[in-house]
């Protein structure tokens, strides 16, 4: 029973605390190999921890670990800036993959995201602007985290140590670039190069973050489900910022890839459940233990163009059901019929048997294509990360509310009511405090 495990809670984000400085905050700032430089290994550290922080979501672990492999080689070398020492009149966008799992796992999108950089950099100098100097992810993830090492890799551009999302986001809305009211134009997507060398590509002029996503899909549907997106090119003034000054705090998450990289080197070379649960306890992001149990089962329904799903864990007490639109947004409780925990908040997986994150799109995936396919029968903790107090602004926790309802009435059988507010992590775990 849920009462009967240890619910340990760290200290990572304290709320009402952003601006105190914790012991192992030069860890995060400070990571790689050395003056700001990172190797293929450093990356691989950064797409497991970001795969843990990205609440089941940000694509498949096993394709972000395929697609490193084919674009990045040993001798490459990345590089990585901290928010405070953002060069003011430096370029900055954002660039993302999107599209289909199963078309990435064939072969298509693995150059889309590169042509997108190629065409806001061209966009910038046409319009008498400096090329772009900076690049940020747009969420922490496996694939959309790895996507600008990528490019730094080809191109030698410097990636912001940091992220609008700090957590995986079903929609291009629900970014703090967004809640913030920053300028999305002009977006950029782009196709893979053919055979030829050409690609496809569109500069669009959108009406905000949602017309900008339903843009984008409907390109990538005529693109082999596929496209490479490139927005919100703004300046380092824009997101220049210390952890002593309130200046840009709540533009963007600061240091999670440094927090990914420490999350992940310890899964690849301690391979052992108790000390990831360790170390994540020492820095400062507060989380739980929600249960641990065996996956028994997963269903997909789709809705709006997104796999909706539910994973269901059990053991010999309980059973757990996580609700999921591409990210894992709502933990219920079968058994006892309660929440456990829901967006913004982040419902994480870890493999009991060697720390290895995992993410929904892992599940009962098809083991001839995916390197890190999870089956059915596999053993796992379910950790929560409780939402930094920027991410539970109210016009992001409507949307996840929104989110919440919309994939809670594709499972209409299961008769769970959709919550009519947030209700933090902390206080559903108080619940189940012994």
């Amino acid at each position: 029973m849920l009462n009967d495990l240890s619910i340990e809670e760290s200290s990572i984000y304290k709320e009402k605390q952003i601006k105190k400085i914790y012991p192992n905050d030069y860890r995060i700032i400070n990571f790689g190999s050395d003056n700001y430089q990172l190797t293929k290994k450093d990356i691989s550290y950064i797409v497991h921890g970001a795969c843990f922080l990205a609440s089941g979501g940000g694509g498949s672990i096993g394709l972000a670990l395929l697609f490193m492999d084919k674009m990045i080689n040993d001798t490459n070398v990345m590089h990585y800036v901290n928010p405070d020492n953002l060069k003011a009149n430096k370029n900055i966008a954002f660039v993302a993959g999107l599209g289909s799992p199963d078309k990435v796992f064939e072969g298509f999108g693995q150059t889309a995201s590169l042509n997108a950089f190629l065409e806001m950099d061209k966009y910038l100098t046409h319009s008498g602007q400096d090329p772009l100097g900076y690049l940020i992810p747009v969420e922490m993830g496996a694939i959309n985290t790895l996507v600008p090492f990528i490019i730094s890799a080809r191109k030698g551009i410097e990636v912001i140590n940091g992220d609008p999302c700090g957590r995986a986001m079903p929609e291009l809305s629900m970014t703090l670039f967004n809640i913030n009211k920053l300028p999305i134009n002009p977006v950029i997507l782009t196709s893979d190069t053919d055979e030829l060398g050409h690609y496809q590509k569109t500069v669009v002029q959108v009406n905000g973050a949602i017309d900008a996503e339903n843009q984008a899909r409907h390109f990538a549907k005529s693109n082999n489900s596929t496209a490479g997106l490139a927005c919100y090119p703004m300046q380092g003034a824009d997101l220049n910022c210390s952890i002593l000054s309130d200046k840009n705090w709540t533009k963007f998450n600061q240091w999670t890839v440094g927090l990914a990289w420490n999350l992940g080197r310890n899964m690849i070379e301690s391979r052992s459940y108790n000390k990831f649960l360790e170390l994540l306890s020492s820095f400062s992001v507060t989380s739980y233990m929600l249960f641990e149990g065996i996956i028994t089962n997963k269903e997909e329904r789709e809705i709006s163009g997104f796999d909706a799903g539910k994973i269901t864990v059990s053991n010999q007490d309980e059973t757990f059901f996580i609700y999921y639109k591409n990210e894992s947004l709502l933990a219920w409780n079968a058994t006892k019929k309660s929440y456990v925990a829901m967006g913004p908040d982040s419902i994480s997986f870890l493999a009991k048997k060697d720390a290895q994150p995992l993410s929904n799109a892992d599940i009962n995936s098809d083991p001839k294509k995916n390197p890190k396919h999870i089956p059915l029968g596999t053993e796992i903790g379910i950790i929560g990360l409780c939402a930094i107090e920027k991410l539970q602004h109210t016009e992001l926790i409507d949307l996840f509310l929104s989110n919440i309802e919309e994939i809670l009435a594709a499972f209409p059988e299961d008769r769970i009511p959709a919550p009519n507010s947030y209700i933090a992590l902390s206080a559903l775990m108080s619940d189940y405090k012994i």
